[in-house]
Parts: C-alpha cells; sequence; structure tokens
C-alpha cells in the first residue's frame, strides 16, 4: 500500500476476555460490572473487572499498538463506542461500580479509558484517532432535574473530548449508540451529524469526524463546508460502492486519478 502512497488504518477494539482470552471459556469474563444471568439472576462468569484485570487491558491495548507499528500502520484508531468496553466504562447506564471507576461522577467514569488512551499516546507517535458513542440513545435526558447523569450524552462526551484532546488525540470519531437494548434510533441519512457539530463548536480546535448512513455525496460534502464536521467516515456505503471515492469526485467536479488498471472507466 506505501508503493501506491495509500495510508494504512487499523481499528483497535477490545475484546472483554483479557487475562484469560487463551484459556477458552473456562475461565472468567472480565467488564465493567457484575452481570446477572439474563434467565436465572444470578452472577455468573462475568465479572466486575479488578484493578488487576484493567492494568492487563491497558497493557493488551500497548502491546496491540506495539504491532500496529510493526505492521507499519500510518494511523489507529481506538473504539470506544458502541457498547464495547470503554463506552460501557463512561455511560451511567452501564457502569454502576462503586469504586473510583464508576458512579455517577463523570470523572471516575471517564477515569479508566482516559488510562487507555494515555497509554496508546505515549507508545504511538502517529495520528491517532478515537472512536466514540456521543449519545446512548436511551430514553429521557442525559441528566434529570435533580443534577443526576441518566444515560451517556453529548455534555458528557464534550468533556472526555477535551480531556482526550489535551492527551495528544488527534482526531475524535463521533458515532452513537450501542450500548442499551432498548435504544431508540431515528435512523436517516446524516442522523449523527448534529452530535458532531456540538463537539466542532465545543472544540473548534480538534478534529471531528462524522458517520453514520451517510451516502450522497453532495450532503456528505455539504458537512464538511458548513464546518459540522471536518472529516467524514464512510462504512456499509464502501462496502456497497468500493469507488465511491471516484463517484463522488465526478459529482462535485473534482479531478482525481483511478488505480491505472481501472483509469479508462472513469474518463
Amino acid at each position: 500500500m506505501h508503493k501506491t502512497q495509500k495510508s494504512v488504518f487499523n481499528s483497535l477494539t477490545p475484546v472483554e476476555k483479557l487475562r484469560h482470552m487463551l484459556h477458552g471459556l473456562r475461565e472468567k469474563l472480565v467488564t465493567v460490572r457484575r452481570i446477572p444471568h439474563p434467565k436465572t439472576r444470578t452472577v455468573g462468569r462475568i465479572m466486575a473487572m479488578s484493578e488487576e484485570d484493567m492494568d492487563a487491558a491497558v497493557q493488551a491495548f500497548v502491546a496491540a499498538v506495539e504491532r500496529c507499528k510493526k505492521a507499519g500502520f500510518d494511523f489507529i484508531e481506538i473504539h470506544a463506542a458502541h457498547g464495547y468496553l470503554l463506552h460501557s466504562f463512561v455511560s451511567p447506564l452501564s457502569n454502576v461500580r462503586e469504586d473510583q471507576y464508576g458512579g455517577q461522577l463523570l470523572e471516575n467514569r471517564i477515569r479508566f479509558p482516559l488510562r487507555v488512551v494515555e497509554a496508546c499516546r505515549q507508545v504511538w507517535d502517529k495520528p491517532l484517532w478515537v472512536r466514540i458513542s456521543a449519545s446512548d440513545w436511551a430514553e429521557g435526558p442525559e441528566k434529570d432535574a435533580s443534577g443526576l447523569w441518566k444515560q451517556w450524552g453529548i455534555e458528557q462526551s464534550k468533556v472526555l473530548s477535551k480531556e482526550m484532546q489535551k492527551m495528544g488525540v488527534d482526531l475524535v470519531d463521533v458515532s452513537s449508540g450501542g450500548n442499551w437494548v432498548k435504544q431508540d434510533i431515528p435512523l436517516k441519512h446524516g442522523y449523527q451529524v448534529h452530535f458532531a457539530e456540538a463537539l466542532k463548536q465545543a472544540l473548534p480546535s480538534l478534529t471531528i469526524s462524522t458517520v453514520g448512513l451517510i451516502t450522497d455525496p453532495v450532503e456528505a460534502n455539504s458537512y464538511i463546508e458548513s464546518g459540522k464536521a471536518d472529516v467524514i467516515s464512510l462504512a456499509r456505503e464502501l462496502l456497497r460502492a468500493p469507488h465511491w471515492a471516484l463517484i463522488a469526485a465526478q459529482k462535485l467536479g473534482v479531478t482525481v486519478k483511478a488505480a491505472n488498471q481501472y483509469e479508462r472507466a472513469w474518463h
């Protein structure tokens, strides 16, 4: 890829079996809190992470970054969204711990995710992205009238993003959802753009990416031109249309070069 002047990207997604990953399902599983069996309501093998487990998780992320360095990746993204481990720590819906890593205090719930980000930043000298969920899309407000945090939302996302920017994170990729089984998401083109816009307004010097059912090149470009986001991220649309960038360039009147073997098809 580098020979053709292409950048290579990798997303680091946590695996929650951590220290006992190689020993099969007979070993314990760990996550933000102990989880009862859905039928018996008894607590099974899924246990709350201890300090030792958290240290192991941080080292697992660092080890993954070191592998990315050896493989020659140009930038990486820490996946802290969609109900995965780091999202489950920041959300008050899933994090009901009673120690320094949980509870109502926002600084407690973001403590462990920030440990991961800081450790990765220390060993990675290339661009570092972090994907977050900006909302749990649960019923009700992010914070109630008494000041209690009820779910993860954009105001807490601003605080988390500001702290990550201080640590040297280069880009925050703004997604949403994935942590609450009863989430109610109004799916449409660009349905998450307003989250990116809110973060961009709060942190204008931080590069912000928006993502989510973005398919139309003209509308996608409008998000950039209007300052709602700095970067457009595509997922399923690139699976459906691998040459989306070339199609977008044609619609927007931009000259780009296709791969040599395909070039004659784009003139």
